[in-house]
């Protein structure tokens, strides 16, 4: 949330610059995420007014005529050229005289237009870099003298701090709430705003009726009536400030209402009194499938939880998130019914979230407003409105409040104080603290009663009373003590020891891990189920339509990562996760929660260097990462057939398994229809290692081996595979070492040759090695015969000469 820190002064006499606020904020529990000057790049600006148009010279780019205009600054007069549809004599706007400096660095000077010298330039909202807007023409500042400088006229020589409130802290939704804040923090005195309700005329009791018919989501809705209104646009610098913290100027009645929004954190809605029907307001659910059109324009489908803001023959506003297209205000509208209400949190954030509606008025809801603070808002925003756009305000409000609040309080010990913090102020430190947030404070005794206003639906407890105190008070009081007690040593779950032996494994391979959200958009688990897979786990209250479903292949996180490297020219990824799938199962939920570690990699092996063109990956580099991840877990595995994992191209796509023959890996290529859904142009590789499989496999004890002593003897044998297909290496690979016995040290499949009858040699590299001797070549050729015996017996495969 944007807050202007000018107009948090205009509340509080503060002698901080915006940064050391942002620090007392920050220190305080209210995060700060930047704090930024709302104008930098504007230099020399100043207001100048239109004297005179002299002539016309032709006509612009936008087809409107090029005027040549006198423009005095007060002191000084300027020929300038201007093609803006509200160029006329009189008019105030922003002016940049020769030596002014527009935002991009763009320094102003005379040029020639149309053969004529233009001595400036007056600017529209967009040239200025403070607004959108262009069509519309200049940016007029009526209220203020020719000469003077704009970013001061305007308020533009201002820091924004970009706020970012918790959910239990709705009072600080507002520039009031932040105001408070630093007031209670610095012991400087609060001012709110001042509101000076002129009312006259007929009652609003006459004018007005309301009927609260779902009393359990709202507990209090006002209306007021100001009539005689004229819409227009709104002062130049009420626009600013709406301008600063990002909101769009569209009148002066809704531009009323959004500016008390952001001051006091209240939300409200102006309806064109004359669309709402016998005016009266209905606050009652909606129907079933009941339609509505909101002002954005969108027709939506609502249902029996909804609530709705209606008149007697039709619905007119889905309440606490948006008004309905019937009852906007418009060019035409002269009487404004202004709305001021609470609504239930929860009720309000379902609505939200289902219609996929987020907006301002909701945001506040959904957290909570200030149930006794709407009247004071509603009476602030139709005061507002009749100084803008004109009009009287009704005498009174009509306020129908069905379920009023109970005071609550709560007793603070001050020895309680203690007990928590270590520490404790004096009961007269404390209750100046507490009185400075806002929070009415009775002494009882050394302890305190503190009643808790509607705006701090955060507090509740005496504990809560305890964190208010040292926060404001400071945390840096709290004394350094060393902890007493007994140690006792911790053990880590299993799943945990595993995580930690995988991540320092693959990090240490040279690939990044990644942490990714669980959700998954239901096309893409479309895509990756199979015919026997269960129905993938649905969320009853997802954050979007793509995020609806838990995801079901463990691919899908570091895919989506490699995607986004991709996309932003990272063409050469290494990454992993480790995450975990859900399915439909007799867990504590329902669910079963598979663990899973996925690898994915694509681009170039190696970086690049001036020995030549990296390679790329291939299947080969998943595979030995797999492996990798199994040796760090202790879990021997060989290479098995294909997987049960979608995701992998079929003809590309290998196991790893473990002696009891479980399937504890699978990798290959990312299938290509899975990853054009990523967006994804290029090969990828991938491996999954199913962590539940290797925490039911047998891990290989770990033992101590000295450096060896003695040399080693190396051998290499290559055989030659007619047209079996279904003979793998890894078959070979192990009767190779079942045969060779334990002076095999080392097996490398080093060397693959196709001829071209079709036959394929395969090549190995024995390394032999004992520990108490030197091995003699007698030794090692009857261990080779007895090797090549068996393997050419068994497969029925030939020994390669030569």
């Amino acid at each position: 949330m944007k807050i202007p820190y000018g107009w948090v002064r205009e509340f509080v006499d503060l002698r901080l610059t915006a940064s050391q606020a942002a620090d007392r904020l920050v220190n305080a529990g209210i995060e700060v995420a930047s704090v930024t000057p709302l104008a930098p790049d504007l230099k020399g600006v100043i207001v100048g007014e239109i004297e005179a148009i002299e002539r016309e010279l032709g006509r612009g780019h936008a087809g409107h005529p090029l005027l040549l205009c006198r423009v005095s600054t007060g002191r000084d007069r300027y020929s300038v050229v201007c093609g803006a549809p509200n160029t006329r004599v009189g008019v105030r706007a922003a002016f940049a005289p020769p030596g002014a400096v527009l935002p991009g660095g763009q320094r102003i000077a005379a040029a020639k237009i149309h053969g004529v010298e233009s001595q400036g330039m007056l600017c529209s909202e967009r040239e200025l870099g403070i607004g959108e807007e262009h069509e519309a023409g200049l940016l007029e500042v009526r209220d203020a003298r020719p000469g003077a400088d704009l970013v001061a006229t305007l308020g533009l020589d201002d820091h924004v701090l970009e706020v970012e409130i918790t959910p239990n802290r709705p009072d600080c939704l507002s520039v009031l709430g932040i105001a408070r804040e630093l007031a209670a923090l610095t012991g400087a005195r609060l001012r709110p705003p001042q509101i000076a309700l002129k009312e006259s005329g007929a009652s609003a009791r006459s004018l007005a009726r309301v009927r609260i018919e779902a009393a359990d989501l709202c507990h209090r809705f006002t209306a007021r009536v100001i009539s005689g209104v004229t819409l227009g646009s709104s002062p130049a610098w009420l626009r600013a400030r709406l301008r600063a913290i990002g909101l769009r100027p569209i009148s002066n009645v809704v531009d009323a209402t959004n500016y008390v929004l952001w001051e006091l954190g209240q939300p409200l809605h102006a309806y064109d009194y004359e669309a709402v029907a016998d005016a009266t307001i209905v606050v009652r659910r909606a129907r079933a499938d009941e339609r509505f059109t909101t002002l954005d324009g969108q027709e939506r489908v609502l249902d029996a939880s909804m609530l709705l803001i209606a008149d007697p023959r039709r619905a007119i506003g889905l309440a606490g998130v948006m008004g309905g297209a019937n009852t906007e205000v418009t060019d035409r509208t002269t009487r404004v019914l202004l709305e001021s209400a609470w609504f239930a949190p929860a009720s309000i954030r379902r609505t939200s979230r289902a219609l996929g509606l987020r907006t301002d008025a909701a945001y506040r809801f959904e957290r909570g407003a200030d149930v006794e603070g709407l009247v004071a808002a509603s009476a602030r925003a139709a005061a507002l409105i009749a100084e803008l756009a004109g009009g009287t305000i009704a005498r009174g409000v009509v306020d129908a409040y069905p379920r009023k609040r109970k005071p609550e309080h709560v007793r603070l010990r001050m020895s309680r104080v203690k007990r928590v913090l270590g520490v404790a102020p004096s009961a007269a430190q404390a209750r100046k603290v507490l009185t400075g947030l806002g929070l009415p404070v009775k002494p009882r005794g050394a302890d305190l009663e503190v009643t808790v206003p509607s705006f701090r639906r955060d507090l509740s407890i005496e504990d809560d009373l305890v964190e208010e105190i040292i926060r404001v008070w400071g945390y840096d009081r709290i004394p350094s003590t060393l902890p007493g007690g007994a140690i006792s040593l911790v053990t880590h779950p299993a799943a945990l020891r595993q995580g930690q032996t995988v991540r320092r494994a693959l990090v240490g391979a040279g690939l990044a891990e990644v942490v990714t959200y669980a959700f998954t958009d239901p096309a893409r688990a479309e895509l990756l189920r199979r015919s026997v897979d269960p129905k993938p786990v649905e969320l009853m209250n997802p954050l979007a339509q793509d995020a609806s479903l838990l995801r079901v292949n463990p691919l899908e996180g570091v895919l989506s990562a490699v995607a986004t490297n991709v996309r932003r020219q990272q063409v050469d990824v290494r990454v992993f996760e480790v995450g975990k799938t859900y399915r439909w199962g007799n867990g504590d939920t329902g669910t079963t929660e598979p663990r899973w570690v996925a690898i994915a990699l694509t681009g170039a092996r190696s970086g690049p260097g001036w020995a030549g063109a990296p390679e790329p990956v291939d299947v080969y580099d998943a595979k030995g990462l797999a492996e990798h991840t199994l040796d760090a877990l202790a879990v021997r595995a060989s290479t098995g057939e294909a997987g049960v994992l979608s995701g992998f191209e079929p003809d590309c796509h290998g196991t790893l398994v473990a002696e009891s023959g479980a399937i504890v890996a699978e990798f290959g290529e990312v299938a290509a229809a899975l990853r054009e859904s990523f967006g994804i142009p290029t090969p990828v590789f991938a491996a999954v290692v199913s962590l539940d499989a290797v925490g039911a496999a047998v891990a290989a004890p770990m033992r101590y081996q000295a450096l060896p002593r003695f040399p080693a003897v190396e051998r290499d044998l290559a055989f030659v595979i007619g047209g079996d297909q279904t003979l793998t290496a890894a078959r070979i690979e192990s009767a190779l070492r079942e045969e060779a016995g334990p002076l095999l040290r080392r097996l490398v499949l080093f060397d693959v040759f196709r001829f071209p009858d079709g036959r394929t040699s395969l090549a190995w590299r024995l390394l032999f090695q004992a520990e108490d001797r030197t091995l003699t070549d007698a030794e090692v050729n009857a261990i080779q015969e007895r090797v090549v015996r068996r393997v050419t017996e068994t497969f029925h495969i030939t020994l390669r000469s030569g």
